[in-house]
């Protein structure tokens, strides 16, 4: 998966090139416009702006907030809409983000496995990868984009991911050495540099013949580069469009990237194009609203704001073939064989760049639903006429309200109105009024019959709430809600919370595979573009311990990646809590001396949420962690004691050291992964360990020998071996 590389091409080239590209953006234009205003009103839903109406001569979504309606709808338009009323109980939202939380209340790390699990090296490239996984995690800021891209399957129906290698100060600098090819006398059998003496024999292999001058790199310095961070991005379909018929990433001939960016931003990065860009006009206002958080386009300077369009469309191989000119269509043949990457800028399509990549190297596309093709309806589709229906009803009620206390007609000549016009309405306010002749007072009043709610009302709310429910899946057991039935039982509401997730399970086994497929492509792009070895810290207990990736351990093929735990439904922290809790009610002796591990305690911990609980042993752990990242460091090599064995460059502490802890501690990080790596890695380092751990256990076997030398006779020993002094 190599890096994308500038590739030179003809104007004529450039050419052909953009007419394949307005080809493909005109493609299925009709099915694109209706997309497009679906998704746009998706998002605005989303933002709670549900009042809108699709204006034919915009080509918006337009909201009563944000213009008014005289500048928009004739007198007799606005006739035929009656009264407008805004009042919004977002349900679309709510529900959206209930069923975001679910899917990304857990995301499961990748595990690599072996292409050949006997072959030591595919191994080691597997548990590299590994390591490269969760490193990518911490960069990239994984549960972010989990949760970015969970929102463009709602709202859009896909998501993709665009991956590609930040390089910056900011991430570090390594140095390299400086090679330089320089001239040398070398003998031709064995290329070792000799002298320009042609008498004498060569003195590494002894053959007498004459040297001869070649070229070689020579160290000369030392050059400092910044560090490099494969990153990760998202969008989704308003900003990418693809073809609607393939029925996989593999059939998309093309795919094409818009974004909006600040002129200033795209002359510093195509500085060769500083006047053209200029020059260009702005991007047309309606093409680029959809994109935008705007509602409406008030003028063209406030839409425009200096904004150019940067769109940059990956082709396949197979799309030159659309290029009619053989001559040209070799051209692009030869120059990108893997596919092209090419970079237009403004409406005019002003040639920025043309890079030699592939599709599939950079991007990964993603569906929210089952679909004959790759392009699905977005999973908040169907919450939209229920949503439209609650706000109708919920601005029914509120009008039904206030023509609950209905207009009163009165005789001007009964009731004085300037007179009843000065006070303030009070209750027992004396007011004058004098009846006609021959009637009571009471017959100069009239009033409109009184506005009621029918009976069917509240029930038609609760139906729209269920209906919401069964529609977008999100039933209240996901979200702690109570679940049906009368008993509502800890058994009835888990297999009703159950059951509800298995809905959710469509999505998420689509999801967790666009996941894993674009982590998979970061890693090997990283293991591509990586130059120098680099570690990371990675937490153990209270503190923390490196974690090398070395060049070195990525020679052998690994054979897969896989979610670890199977790619399981995730699983909240308040689930993980619940179980915990059962199981400590078990009163189970297996499952305690599990629980209760020493090295399961900051598991404890972290899932009850007890930052201030004093967990025995913690500060001992944490001692010992650091110890080992001591004795794992290169310069540290323990010194033989001459019986054998070796003596650790840190001792064990017999005055402050609980060795029982220490032990324990030891051994769970020799037998880990990272454990198993420094054994293969930096075996002195590994011994280092192990000499370390035999002082541990040479001072626990000596302190129990003491203790049951001062215990009295008949008197049954302490067999406690762990204490807490100390902590």
């Amino acid at each position: 998966m190599p890096l994308g590389r500038p590739v030179e091409i003809s104007e004529e080239l450039q050419g052909v090139l953009r007419q394949l590209v307005e080809g493909f953006d005109s493609e299925d234009k009709n099915i694109r416009d209706n997309q497009v205003r679906l998704w746009k009103k998706l998002e605005e839903y989303w933002r709670g702006l549900q009042m809108i109406f699709w204006s034919e001569r915009d080509q918006t979504w337009i909201s009563p907030d944000s213009v008014s309606f005289e500048s928009v709808f004739t007198q007799e338009e606005q006739a035929q809409l009656g009264p407008i009323y805004d009042y919004v109980v977002d349900i679309y939202k709510a529900h959206g983000e209930s069923i975001i939380a679910a899917l990304a209340a857990n995301i499961p790390p990748l595990r690599y496995r072996p292409d050949d699990a006997d072959d030591e090296s595919d191994r080691m490239t597997a548990r590299t990868y590994t390591k490269i996984a969760d490193l990518i995690y911490i960069h990239n800021k994984a549960k972010m984009i989990f949760l970015q891209g969970l929102y463009y399957l709602f709202n859009g129906g896909n998501v993709f991911s665009y991956r590609y290698v930040e390089t910056d100060p900011k991430f570090g600098t390594y140095t390299v050495p400086k090679m330089v090819p320089q001239e040398v006398m070398t003998c031709p059998q064995c290329q070792n540099v000799r002298e320009a003496n042609e008498l004498e024999p060569c003195n590494q292999c002894g053959a007498d013949v004459p040297p001869q001058v070649t070229s070689q790199p020579i160290q000369q310095g030392e050059t400092t580069s910044p560090k490099a961070r494969v990153k990760i991005d998202t969008f989704g379909p308003l900003h990418v469009k693809i073809s609607n018929y393939p029925k996989t990433q593999a059939g998309c001939g093309y795919l094409m990237l818009k974004t909006d960016q600040h002129k200033s931003l795209v002359k510093s990065i195509y500085q060769t194009l500083v006047d053209k860009i200029d020059a260009a006009k702005t991007t047309d206002s309606y093409d680029r609203m959809s994109r935008t958080i705007y509602s409406y386009p008030s003028d063209a300077e406030e839409t425009e704001m200096n904004l150019v369009t940067v769109e940059k469309t990956w082709l396949r191989p197979w799309t030159f073939f659309g290029i009619k000119d053989e001559t040209l269509r070799k051209e692009a043949q030869d120059k990108f064989p893997v596919g092209c990457q090419v970079t237009f800028i403004g409406p005019e399509r002003l040639f920025a760049e043309a890079l030699d990549e592939g599709l599939d190297d950079r991007w990964e596309i993603g569906q929210g639903g089952l679909s004959p093709t790759i392009v699905t309806d977005p999973l908040g589709k169907t919450l939209v006429p229920l949503q439209d229906m609650r706000n109708e009803l919920v601005s029914l009620t509120m009008d039904t309200i206030s023509h609950g206390m209905p207009a009163v007609y009165a005789d001007s000549s009964v009731i004085s109105f300037d007179e009843y016009g000065r006070f303030e309405s009070q209750p027992a306010v004396v007011y004058p009024g004098t009846p006609k002749p021959g009637q009571r007072l009471s017959d100069a009043f009239a009033q409109e019959p009184k506005s009621t709610m029918s009976k069917e009302h509240m029930l038609f709310f609760r139906q729209i709430d269920q209906d919401a429910q069964f529609a977008s899946g999100d039933f209240p057991a996901i979200h702690g809600g109570p679940s049906e039935g009368k008993s509502r039982t800890l058994g009835e509401y888990a297999m009703s919370k159950q059951m509800a997730l298995q809905r959710l399970t469509i999505i998420w086994e689509l999801y967790l595979d666009w996941w894993i497929r674009t982590l998979d492509g970061a890693v090997r792009l990283y293991a591509d573009t990586v130059v120098t070895d680099h570690a990371y810290s990675k937490r153990q207990g209270n503190d923390y311990i490196n974690v090398w990736i070395r060049r070195a351990e990525m020679e052998g093929k690994v054979g897969g990646v896989e979610p670890e735990g199977g790619g399981a439904f995730p699983v909240s922290i308040v689930q993980k809590r619940q179980t915990l809790m059962e199981l400590m009610q078990l009163g189970n002796p297996s499952i305690d001396t599990a629980l209760y591990s020493p090295t399961n305690a900051r598991f404890l911990k972290d899932i009850l949420a007890l930052e201030d609980l004093d967990l025995p042993g913690e500060n001992q752990r944490v001692k010992q962690a650091r110890e080992i990242n001591d004795l794992i460091r290169p310069e540290a090599e323990p010194v033989p004691d001459g019986m054998g064995g070796f003596t650790p460059t840190v001792m064990a502490d017999p005055d402050v050291d609980d060795h029982a802890v220490h032990i324990a501690v030891v051994k769970t990080y020799l037998v880990s992964t990272v454990g198993l790596d420094l054994k293969e890695t930096n075996p002195m380092g590994y011994v280092n360990c192990i000499a370390h751990l035999k002082a541990h256990q040479f001072a626990l076997a000596q302190q129990m020998m003491a203790q049951h030398e001062r215990t009295a006779p008949g008197e049954a020993p302490d067999s406690g071996a762990s204490s807490t002094e100390g902590e």
